[in-house]
């Protein structure tokens, strides 16, 4: 069974045949640096915080991000999709955010869009504002024309305002004297 020690080089050249249409390792094409990377994505490739991930820290990109993790910390992009099962807690910022899944924190974006399974706490600034039956939102709502909080540029207040809480406010009315011999 075991006679023989030697090996032969002859399956090896049968096996190089049928692997011919492989590249040599030296001809594979290596990443171009990371600065060059950044630039060739396109909006159309997200990067993509899976469902099993957590990340403590702020994320920032001119790109576009898709969240179905848990992010404690800010977020900074140009598109960001946070979905049913995310749950963030931070500040975000982007020129179009889709809310889908849990937020704690202000909300900054040019255009804004809760979907009905979203549940933001927080406040949101926005130039353009969508809410969908269902969705659940807890702060105040301020309409500005640079969003993202560029200086010197006013903020418009929509007077909106949703809250949890079932019971309305009344201002009280003005104390009345009684009339006399009334009591």
């Amino acid at each position: 069974m075991f006679a023989s020690k030697e090996k032969s080089r002859e399956p090896v050249k049968s096996q190089r045949k049928e692997n011919e249409n492989m590249p040599e390792i030296s001809s594979i094409q290596r990443p171009a640096p990371s600065g060059s990377v950044s630039q060739s994505r396109t909006s159309n490739n997200p990067s993509i915080i899976s469902k099993d991930l957590k990340i403590v820290g702020n994320l920032q990109t001119p790109h576009d991000i898709l969240i179905e993790g848990k992010v404690e910390g800010d977020i900074s992009a140009r598109v960001l999709t946070v979905k049913e099962t995310s749950e963030i807690e931070g500040h975000i910022r982007a020129e179009e955010a889709i809310l889908e899944g849990f937020v704690k924190g202000e909300v900054r974006g040019s255009k804004i869009r809760l979907n009905k399974s979203a549940r933001v706490q927080g406040d949101i600034i926005h130039g353009t504002i969508a809410i969908e039956a269902g969705a659940h939102f807890e702060g105040t709502v301020k309409r500005t024309e640079e969003p993202l909080g560029f200086a010197g540029k006013k903020e418009i207040n929509s007077g909106a305002k949703k809250t949890t809480s079932a019971t309305p406010t009344k201002t009280p009315a003005p104390l009345q004297k009684p009339l006399p011999g009334k009591f």
